[in-house]
């Protein structure tokens, strides 16, 4: 009798969280991130991986040499940050995206049109405002808790650092002649009536 009443207690402990489940489901471990800090994780990762795209580009497009050292700058340092945000997702079962996004991927267009003696200018007025935004978005996480905000968190200094020297070169670059004009301005046809 006591074999009996063994046997049904481990069957009926066994079948609990088989019981549970939908039939034809695997188990899935319960969310360890809100929708939140996934959405961060997401953002933040796409992100990064246009900054290492962009500072590529930049390395082979810039005109002067501060804005090239940016770009390299901008290239290895959102690599390491975007490889520590995809070890996050990997854990948290989110994916990891496999190209740009559209945005990223039209800026990138736009970068590589650009017209000789333009370039350094746009990038840097583009890295300005990229990282303004993202201080906003990593200083929002960075007041959570959780593994999203110590990353956050550790990231900022870095983000701060970028955004201040994008500024100093986009002021170096100010002080210097604009580049020509490659088209004549809007309502400039150059016909007279």
């Amino acid at each position: 009798m006591r074999r009996g009443f063994l046997t049904a207690m481990l069957v009926a402990c066994l079948s609990g969280p088989v019981l549970a489940q939908a039939p034809g489901s695997a188990p899935t471990p319960p969310p360890t991130l809100s929708r939140q800090e996934r959405n961060f994780i997401a953002e933040a990762l796409a992100d990064g991986m246009a900054e290492q795209t962009l500072g590529k580009l930049a390395q082979d497009r810039a005109e002067t040499e501060p804005v090239r050292r940016f770009a390299r700058r901008m290239a290895d340092d959102h690599g390491l940050k975007t490889d520590r945000l995809a070890g996050m997702a990997l854990r948290h079962g989110i994916p990891i995206p496999r190209e740009l996004s559209l945005s990223a991927r039209a800026h990138m267009s736009s970068l590589r049109d650009t017209p000789e003696g333009a370039f350094d200018r746009r990038y840097m007025a583009a890295e300005e405002e990229t990282h303004a935004r993202a201080i906003k978005l990593y200083e929002a996480q960075a007041e959570r808790g959780g593994e999203t905000g110590d990353f956050a968190r550790d990231a900022l200094p870095m983000l701060h650092s970028h955004f201040e020297e994008a500024r100093g070169i986009m002021a170096e670059l100010a002080r210097r002649p604009a580049p020509p004009q490659t088209q004549a301005p809007p309502g400039m046809s150059g016909s007279s009536e």
